[in-house]
C-alpha cells in the first residue's frame, strides 16, 4: 500500500521538525509542508492548542518554535516509531529468535 498522502501525525511531526531548529513563519511552513492554506493553519492552531509550538511576535511577523513540551512529543514520536517499525532492529530479532 503505497500513498502519497501523509496522517496528521506525520504533518504534525513534520512542523514540530521544522520549527526545532529555527524559528519559523507560516508562509515557510505552508511551503516546506507543501499543506494548503487551511491545513498549515488548522495544524498550527492544533500545535498551538496542545502546548507543542509557541507562537512568537516579531515585528509584524509572527514565528513559531517548539516548546519542552513540543521536543518531548516529537522525541517520544520517533522512539515509537524506531521501535516499531525499525527495519534494522528487526533483522536483529529475527537472528534472535533463531538461535534459541
Amino acid at each position: 500500500m503505497n500513498s502519497s498522502r501523509r496522517s496528521k501525525f506525520e504533518i504534525w511531526s513534520e512542523i514540530l521538525e521544522f520549527c526545532l531548529w529555527k524559528k519559523r513563519s507560516q508562509t515557510w511552513l505552508l511551503r516546506n509542508t507543501r499543506l494548503n492554506t487551511n491545513a498549515i493553519k488548522e495544524s498550527l492552531q492544533f500545535l498551538l492548542s496542545r502546548n507543542l509550538i509557541d507562537q512568537i511576535n516579531e515585528g509584524e511577523i509572527v514565528k513559531y518554535q517548539i516548546s519542552d513540551k513540543g521536543k518531548e512529543a516529537l522525541e517520544k514520536f520517533y522512539t515509537l516509531i524506531n521501535d516499531y517499525f525499525n527495519l534494522n532492529q528487526e533483522k536483529r530479532k529475527k537472528k534472535k529468535l533463531r538461535s534459541y
